[in-house]
C-alpha cells in the first residue's frame, strides 16, 4: 500500500514539475517575442525621425544659400536666369542726386552709390556672363557721353529686410526727367578691372558699369537738369539690407 502511494506521488509531482516548466519555457519565449518587435518598432520610428530632421535640416541650408547675405553676397539664380546682390541702403541720397545705384563696397565709387555691397564688380559680372547674358561692351572711356549702352535688357527689383514686397527699381529710383529706366548688360569687363571703380549698376550709360540704362548717356543729368534720387515714401532708414535682383527678360 505504502509503496503504491508512494508511485502515485511522484507521478503527481513529476506532472506538476512538468506544466510548470512546459508554462515558463513559453512564457519567456513570448515575452522576449513581444520585446523584439517593439524594440524594433522603437528604433525604426528614431531612425525615420532623424532622416526626416535631416531631409528638413537639407531643405532649409538650400533655401537660406538662395538668398545672398553679408558673408556670402552674391547668389545666381539659374532657375529664374537672375544674379541676386546684398546690399545696403545709403541714406543721404534720398535728398542728393546721384548716377551710381550699385556699388561695392571696395569700389572708388562706393559712397556716391544709393546701394552699397559687399559683392565684387568683377564677380557680378562673371554671374551675368555665366547665366548666357550676353554683354554690350559698346560704352567706352572715348565714346562716354556719346552713345547709349547696350547689351541684353535687365529686370532690376529690390527686397528690403523686414518688408515682404519687392520693388520695382521703378519704385525705388525717382527720376525727374519722367523717363523710364532701361537697364541693361554693358559689360565693361575690362574697364572695371582697370579703374575699379566697383559699379555693379549705374543710372547713366557707363563706360565702367556691369549693367547701366540705357535711357540716359553719360553726363545727360547736367545737360538736362534732372536728377536721380531715393524713393523716400518706398526705401527704408540708411544702412538697412536690401537683396537686389538682376534678371533676364
Amino acid at each position: 500500500m505504502k509503496k503504491k502511494f508512494g508511485l502515485l506521488t511522484l507521478a503527481l509531482c513529476l506532472a506538476f514539475g512538468l506544466t510548470a516548466c512546459s508554462s515558463g519555457s513559453n512564457g519567456g519565449e513570448s515575452s522576449e517575442s513581444n520585446a523584439a518587435p517593439a524594440a524594433e518598432n522603437t528604433q525604426n520610428e528614431q531612425t525615420t525621425e532623424n532622416a526626416e530632421d535631416a531631409t528638413a535640416g537639407a531643405q532649409e541650408g538650400a533655401q537660406a544659400s538662395d538668398v545672398p547675405t553679408k558673408e556670402n553676397p552674391l547668389v545666381i539664380d539659374k532657375e529664374h536666369k537672375a544674379v541676386k546682390v546684398y546690399a545696403e541702403v545709403n541714406g543721404k541720397y534720398k535728398d542728393k542726386s546721384t548716377m551710381h545705384l550699385v556699388v561695392s563696397k571696395s569700389g572708388k565709387e562706393s559712397n556716391h552709390a544709393m546701394f552699397k555691397s559687399d559683392a565684387k564688380a568683377l564677380d557680378f559680372y562673371d554671374a551675368l556672363d555665366a547665366l548666357g547674358l550676353k554683354a554690350g561692351d559698346n560704352v567706352t572711356t572715348d565714346n562716354a557721353g556719346k552713345v547709349q549702352v547696350e547689351g541684353d535688357p535687365l529686370d532690376v527689383s529690390f527686397s528690403f529686410e523686414g518688408d515682404d514686397k519687392a520693388y520695382d527699381i521703378a519704385e525705388i529710383v525717382d527720376d525727374s526727367s519722367g523717363q523710364p529706366i532701361d537697364m541693361r548688360f554693358g559689360g565693361n569687363r575690362d574697364t572695371q578691372e582697370k579703374m575699379n571703380t566697383g559699379c555693379i549698376s549705374c543710372l547713366l550709360s557707363c563706360p565702367a558699369g556691369i549693367t547701366s540704362n540705357h535711357t540716359h548717356k553719360l553726363g545727360d543729368d547736367d545737360k538736362e537738369s534732372f536728377t536721380l534720387t531715393l524713393n523716400k515714401e518706398n526705401v527704408p532708414d540708411d544702412k538697412t539690407p536690401v537683396v537686389v535682383t538682376f534678371a533676364a527678360k
